[in-house]
């Protein structure tokens, strides 16, 4: 018997969800759901489970998981966990990437909501302020335009595929050179001067890591000069001061923001997106985080996620396993 542990809230069919995927995968093994409604059944459950789909664990609690040999986690994001403590436990952590369509989708929405100014001229017109031919502004065609994705895993393999559909020229930036779909030339991580340079506009859609914090600072954003960036990665990524500076000062012609550095203690609570007042600035599209919410991605990361357990609970090989050296 194998017990699986959902620390986290959950999807309301996933009993149902799970039955599927254990039918497709011809699983005959027996498994049980262990679904704590509070933090005491949780702590009674921790030294039981085998595997768990869950946000962060804490250290004590990693350490109270005597028999946990896999925790999955049902979305991207892994920078939270301590890694090196994992390792030591023999735990293997996996992740999912069901929500990359939708990710890409939404750094291509602001991309063009860059190009064709959509955010400014809505909020002018409702006061009257009419842009464009009347006032001799147009706007950018991107077809033609160079896109720069900094990052080529799979949102970044997506957006290629979206930006290829416009017509754009794709240059791409990853940790060791392969040839992408959709990109037309692929740059080292050494090179990633290089491939800014060649770029109109910028997609950051890296994994947060030790190696990708303040990736983008005073020199990269330099040499974005003129161009427009696009940020559906993590706020660590970009040095926060460095990016408003430039917004302010106009070193950026704009820039469009779904990953922050602030946010809420708790649902519903107001929270300021970062120590500076991006607000304020008329350069900027600020999203509030929401480019992996879909109506679809959390079905597919759920079930990217339990496909996985299944896997790991059958002895096969599972996807998309965390390395503790690199973080992703």
């Amino acid at each position: 018997m194998i017990k699986i542990g959902i620390f986290m809230p959950y999807m309301q069919d996933i009993d149902s969800l799970f039955d599927r995927v254990k039918k497709e995968a011809g699983y005959k093994g027996k498994t049980t759901l262990i679904k704590p409604k509070n933090e005491l059944e949780k702590k009674k459950a921790i030294p039981e489970v085998d595997i768990v789909i869950s946000g962060p664990l804490t250290s004590e609690e990693i350490i109270e998981a005597k028999k946990l040999k896999l925790i999955q986690v049902p979305y991207a994001g892994t920078e939270e966990f301590n890694l090196n403590l994992l390792k030591e436990r023999s735990i293997l952590l996996s992740n999912v990437h069901g929500n990359a369509t939708s990710v890409a989708e939404h750094a291509f929405s602001l991309l063009l909501a860059l190009a064709k100014g959509v955010v400014t001229n809505d909020k002018d017109l409702r006061k009257g302020m009419w842009h464009g031919w009347m006032s001799k502004e147009p706007n950018i065609e991107i077809e033609g335009k160079t896109l720069c994705i900094i990052g080529l895993g799979s949102t970044g393999k997506k957006a290629a595929q979206f930006g290829k559909a416009f017509g754009m020229n794709i240059v791409g930036v990853k940790k060791n050179i392969t040839s992408v779909p959709n990109v037309d030339k692929v740059y080292g991580i050494d090179k990633i001067k290089d491939a800014v340079s060649k770029a109109d506009f910028i997609i950051i859609a890296v994994p947060a890591t030790n190696e990708t914090k303040g990736l983008i600072g005073k020199e990269m954003l330099e040499l974005m000069r003129g161009k427009y960036l696009i940020n559906v990665s993590r706020g660590s990524v970009i040095n926060e001061r460095d990016l408003f500076v430039a917004l302010k000062n106009h070193t950026l012609k704009g820039s469009a923001i779904d990953t922050w550095w602030l946010y809420p203690e708790s649902q519903y609570k107001f929270q300021y997106p970062s120590r500076y007042p991006f607000w304020l600035l008329d350069n900027i599209i600020m999203s509030p985080h929401t480019a992996g919410y879909s109506d679809k991605s959390i079905g597919k990361n759920w079930e990217e996620a339990i496909i996985n357990v299944i896997l790991f609970a059958s002895g096969k090989k599972i996807k998309n396993i965390v390395s503790i050296e690199k973080g992703y």
